[in-house]
């Protein structure tokens, strides 16, 4: 988005387009584990620009599509549904994914990682109150999620592989501060935990750890 925004301003007048596989304008995800996953915050408030950015600025997009194809050599790309998309320069943007969880019962139902709006939109549609989840992992997404869901009155459990939570980012003052903090609105943290499985018949209802 920054580069379009960018190359507009600097007087670039050729065609852009931008493709990418969600069926939403590009958009900020912070919010998703925090005001927007709470129920606080509308869909169209996470935007970076409008739609109308896009259209008094020229910019086609592609939206819901999958790049199948980069010919470098031919300077295309190729969509998944087959359409062919020439270009004079390419820009790849795609961020990141969330690493998979390497444990048997990853793959139940019930099972979230939080990336996109539709993750977040599946963890709101399980969050009823009195409910339990467990968070795998206790960096920045992971405590920002369990203070949410805390928020809509679900018994909360974090499990970290480290010896406290937010190591890498962290010094062990501040890591301590968010324990006790997340541990005074009733989250309950184990650090030094490892996953080892999770446990259901249709969907996960127990994990075990190490």
């Amino acid at each position: 988005m920054q580069a379009v925004d960018t190359l507009r301003r600097k007087g670039f007048a050729g065609e852009l387009t931008v493709v990418g596989d969600e069926p939403w304008l590009p958009y900020q995800r912070p919010p998703l584990s925090k005001k927007y996953l709470a129920g606080a915050l509308e869909r169209e408030r996470l935007l970076i620009r409008p739609a109308q950015f896009f259209a008094e600025r020229q910019v086609h997009t592609q939206l819901g599509r999958r790049v199948s194809e980069i010919a470098p050599r031919e300077q295309h790309v190729r969509l998944d549904d087959g359409l062919v998309l020439p270009y004079d320069a390419l820009v790849l943007a795609t961020g990141s994914r969330p690493r998979r969880l390497p444990a048997p019962g990853a793959d139940l139902a019930g099972v979230h990682y939080l990336r996109t709006i539709a993750d977040a939109d599946r963890i709101r549609a399980e969050c009823a109150a009195g409910g339990r989840m467990v968070i795998i992992g206790g960096g920045y997404i992971g405590l920002e999620v369990a203070a949410t869901v805390r928020g809509l009155g679900l018994e909360v459990t974090v499990l970290e592989m480290a010896a406290r939570v937010m190591s890498r980012v962290t010094c062990a003052e501040i890591s301590a501060f968010y324990e006790a903090e997340h541990a005074r609105q009733g989250v309950r943290i184990h650090c030094n935990e490892t996953l080892r499985a999770l446990h259901g018949d249709a969907a996960a209802a127990a994990c075990a750890r190490c």
